[in-house]
């Protein structure tokens, strides 16, 4: 009877261990899904945020509020959308890297583009930018 037993607590755990890797599994390939960019930070040159709420431009060069921007912005999730003509620019992040390319984020309203791909962003996701332009043009 113990024989039985163990048996059966050994296949409960490895059907429990079984659901556990597939919801794993599952979460990252949703999480990756309607992802914007994903930039190496060790790859960043430097960042230029401009606001044009504020009229302020900032160069950051500092290692560890460029991992924090990029950390920021790998986090961004859009679904693509039509051109958006309507709103006015509020404000604009480009990232240079080390190899002289260039990423361009620009906001209107709920749309960001990224080098000319238009993404309709959730109010989360709008005010994360925002919060991001505020934080760094002080």
């Amino acid at each position: 009877m113990s024989r039985r037993k163990k048996s059966s607590n050994r296949s409960k755990i490895v059907i429990i261990v079984f659901f556990a890797i597939l919801l794993i599994f599952s979460a990252t390939l949703i999480s990756s899904r309607n992802k914007l960019v994903d930039i190496n930070s060790k790859d960043v040159d430097y960042i230029e945020i401009i606001s044009n709420k504020t009229n302020n431009m900032k160069n950051i060069k500092d290692k560890k509020d460029v991992e924090k921007i990029v950390k920021r912005l790998n986090k961004l999730r859009g679904k693509q959308a039509n051109k958006d003509t309507s709103g006015e620019i509020i404000s604009y992040i480009n990232v240079y890297f080390v190899s002289g390319n260039k990423i361009s984020f620009v906001k209107t309203g709920l749309t960001l583009r990224v080098n000319d791909i238009y993404y309709n962003l959730s109010g989360g996701n709008s005010k994360t930018f925002d919060n991001i332009v505020e934080e760094f043009t002080k």
